[in-house]
């Protein structure tokens, strides 16, 4: 006959199906955790039934985690079972440290028997403190504390009055804090670490907060309970240590140092009720603890983020409650548990940001990680980056693929530098003109409007990445006051800083909510909090794969910033359009908008009527000075019907013409007649010989490329190109 067990788990149906044809003969089947298997097979009660009835030399043997969770005529077959009553199949830490530390079953008397382990004082949520009188009662809310909570979230300071067994196999858990024996002999010690914890933890939450809140906004503190077993022997041996335990007692809500004792006393006064615990309790206690300190492989960036079956946008771009949005894994800890960054700022749903700093020699995953997992979880509709490589080592390469990214420049000339400052000027205030026009304070506000069906655009959270950012403000100081500007209202206009680079960025060091910074290994520093992290293996090939399955989704705008004009392949008079004469402008090429993102026409404007007004076209030889002329006097023809009335000199003039409307080319200003500088409507700087001649900004014509046709516009200091005729 065999002995064998088949354990059944849940979606295990074929297997069920197998023993209700007969099985095999003296085999056990066992399903394991009744209320996990019962909710992916609603006809197990029945096929359990069948077999109980119909199959002979078959035995079943049913794990719950109290006998009430199975059908009443099957109640019979049931061992209680320790992870079953935490309703875990089993115990991995990334799947079963998840508790929110308030409540907790130990057992059952039918039904489950569970501990809640707070409660409101009338204002806020504070720990309540507990006695036991039984052993087993005592381990199992230890243990269950151990199986459901990362060891960031709960300690256990272990106090034996004597040397016994009660915390045997739960002393060998990550969670403890510290193991005191022989205590009814001498407390002075536990007294002493005891007071001086509870002083440490008061000093760090401050008066401010509770501990509870500080566990939502950056995980300060876990909490810690201070398990006493053999506690009428220290009493009687040591009366003070009641009064140690009255002071720990009593700041349990700043503290967050709870009191688990194995009888009666003042300071614990909620009864832990006495009931079944399950009955491999102590076969748990050995076994799990090894669990809890093992390794675990850390998952790839999918599996991190729920989502074994790859992206699916139906799913991922969805809107999720407020205090989910923006708010991604990027890892996981030493503990095996998600690690997350908020971009929120910390008055909204106990976020992180808004600005952030990455700082590191080898930052490129991590930066991945934290783009990918916000174009995961949001659609571009929701977050738009800026992606800025100061040094042009391709660090975002692959991201910029994603229809999230509003911009991305790699390697950063002087002319680049200056566009983009001009650009981000330019989205600083059309954010806050979209706001007052609309009437709402924030962004927060106006998508809540649009999410509620207000016919509103979308004004997505917009996310600047600055890699190289230490170096980019040393070499181009223009950049600060825009990056402060930022750092100072970026909560309000979505707007948000993430900073990395080598060495940190010390001067906007005081806008930062959280950083990353790698010293032998990745840390999360939230506030006072510090974390290790671990990456996702599989960064390099996500960051080249996943953008491109997003691509499906068109951008929302043009490009934060249009190619410069000198970068354009071909520029005609025909693609620049027609103006009426009542104008006194004809078009000659286009101008660079920065501020606006965009590119315009420029007109070459003359007076109307007996109005002067006059042009100057001025730049070295081989500048395009000659090709501008015709492309002028083309433009003029068309637009008036004739040349009549303007005097187009390409080259030297002598004298002062009568006509109203007078253009020259020159290679310098000084060139220039002075009655034209005198009454200048228009004019163009090609390049030069000699920044240092420039009449419009001599550090922009020392950076204008030499290209022909490329200027500056003498009114307002941006690039232009000229159209061919």
């Amino acid at each position: 006959m065999s002995s064998k067990v088949y354990r059944i788990g849940p979606s295990d149906h074929d297997l069920v199906a197998w023993f209700e044809r007969g099985g095999e003969p003296g085999a056990t089947l066992l399903v394991d955790n009744w209320k996990l298997c019962a909710a992916s097979d609603p006809g197990l009660a029945e096929s359990l039934r069948w077999i109980i009835a119909t199959v002979r030399d078959v035995r079943v043997v049913i794990t719950a985690g109290a006998p009430d969770d199975v059908p009443e005529h099957l109640r019979s077959l049931v061992r209680t079972d320790f992870l079953a009553l935490h309703d875990l199949d089993g115990f991995t830490k990334s799947n079963a440290w998840k508790g929110d530390w308030s409540r907790i079953p130990i057992g059952h008397d039918g039904a489950r028997v569970v501990v809640e382990l707070t409660h409101y004082d009338g204002q806020y949520r504070t720990g309540s403190h507990f006695h036991t009188t039984t052993r087993e009662t005592l381990r199992s809310l230890v243990l269950g504390l151990m199986t459901t909570h990362s060891p960031k979230l709960f300690q256990v300071l272990l106090v034996d009055a004597h040397d016994t067994d009660a915390f045997a196999g739960l002393d060998k858990a990550p969670h403890v804090h510290s193991h005191f024996h022989h205590v009814a002999t001498d407390p002075a010690p536990v007294i002493t670490m005891l007071l001086a914890e509870s002083e440490r933890r008061l000093d760090l939450v401050g008066n401010t907060w509770t501990i509870f809140d500080h566990r939502g906004l950056d995980q300060v503190l876990p909490q810690l309970l201070v398990c006493v077993a053999g506690l009428g022997d220290i009493l009687a041996a040591h009366p003070e240590f009641a009064t140690a335990l009255a002071t720990v007692a009593q700041d349990v809500g700043k503290s967050g140092m709870q009191l688990l004792l194995d009888s009666p006393h003042d300071t614990a006064p909620q009864h832990v009720p006495a009931c079944s615990v399950p009955e491999n309790l102590d076969d748990a206690a050995k076994s799990l603890p090894e669990l809890m300190r093992a390794d675990e492989p850390v998952p790839d960036f999918l599996a991190l983020h729920g989502l074994p079956d790859g992206f699916d946008r139906q799913r991922t771009w969805r809107r999720r409650p407020a205090r989910r949005q923006f708010r991604v894994r990027t890892g996981v800890d030493e503990h095996g548990q998600p690690v997350e960054i908020d971009l929120k700022t910390s008055s909204l749903q106990d976020g992180m940001g808004p600005h952030g700093e990455v700082v590191g020699p080898d930052r490129t995953d991590l930066l991945r990680a934290l783009l990918l997992g916000q174009m995961l979880w949001h659609p571009p509709d929701d977050l738009q980056l800026v992606l800025v490589d100061f040094h042009g080592t391709g660090v975002f390469a692959g991201l910029d693929k994603a229809p999230h990214a509003y911009g991305h420049h790699r390697g950063l000339t002087p002319a680049t530098a200056d566009r983009l400052v001009e650009a981000l000027k330019g989205e600083h205030e059309r954010r806050t003109r979209i706001l007052v026009a609309a009437e709402y304070r924030t962004t927060w506000d106006y998508r809540a409007a649009r999410d509620n069906g207000a016919p509103l655009d979308p004004l997505p959270e917009l996310l600047l990445c600055l890699d190289g950012a230490p170096e980019l403000l040393r070499t181009y100081p223009d950049f600060l006051e825009v990056l402060q500007g930022f750092g100072r209202l970026g909560r309000s206009y979505g707007e948000h800083l993430l900073l990395s680079g080598s060495t940190p960025t010390a001067e906007l060091r005081s806008f930062l909510g959280y950083r990353f910074e790698f010293a032998g290994n990745w840390t999360r520093r939230i506030s006072r909090s510090v974390e290790n992290l671990v990456l996702p293996p599989d960064l390099d090939r996500q960051a080249r794969s996943l953008p491109h399955a997003m691509q499906k989704v068109e951008p929302l705008h043009d490009p934060f910033l249009p190619p410069p004009l000198h970068e354009w392949s071909r520029l005609a008079l025909d693609d620049l359009g027609t103006i009426s004469p009542e104008h006194g402008a004809v078009p000659l090429g286009l101008r660079d908008n920065p501020f606006e993102h965009g590119v315009e026409v420029f007109y070459a404007t003359f007076g109307q009527g007996d109005q002067g007004g006059h042009g100057a076209i001025v730049g070295k030889p081989g500048s395009g000075r000659t090709t501008a002329m015709r492309t002028l006097t083309e433009s003029i023809t068309r637009t008036f019907g004739s040349t009549d009335g303007f005097r187009l000199a390409d080259g030297p003039l002598y004298g002062r013409p009568e006509e109203r409307h007078v253009v020259v080319t020159a290679s310098t200003w000084a060139e220039v007649p002075q009655f034209i500088r005198d009454d200048l409507a228009w004019g163009v700087e090609l390049k030069l010989a000699d920044p240092s001649w420039s009449a419009v900004d001599e550090r922009r014509q020392a950076n204008l490329p030499d290209r022909p046709g490329t200027g500056l516009c003498v009114q307002v200091k941006r690039q232009v190109r000229i159209a061919t005729s």
